[in-house]
């Protein structure tokens, strides 16, 4: 039986060493989520704007990096 080494894309162990901010901010960095943004803001269209968009789906991803959900 032949053995394929293959290569890791990244090591879990660094993603776990860092901070919380800093995981945080890969989330938010490399999430591809503009074009639910755009959906999202042109469906609320000229509603109220207490809380927005961006601002709301930004603190769920917090919610979910931070383990609070």
């Amino acid at each position: 039986m032949a053995i394929i080494p293959q290569q890791t894309f990244f090591v879990w162990s660094e993603i776990e060493n860092l901070g919380d901010l800093e995981r945080l901010r890969l989330v938010l960095e490399y999430m591809p989520d503009e074009d639910l943004m755009q959906v999202l803001e042109k469906e609320r269209g000229k509603g109220r704007d207490d809380f927005p968009v961006r601002a709301m789906w930004n603190s769920i991803l917090a919610g979910v990096v931070y383990q609070i959900f």
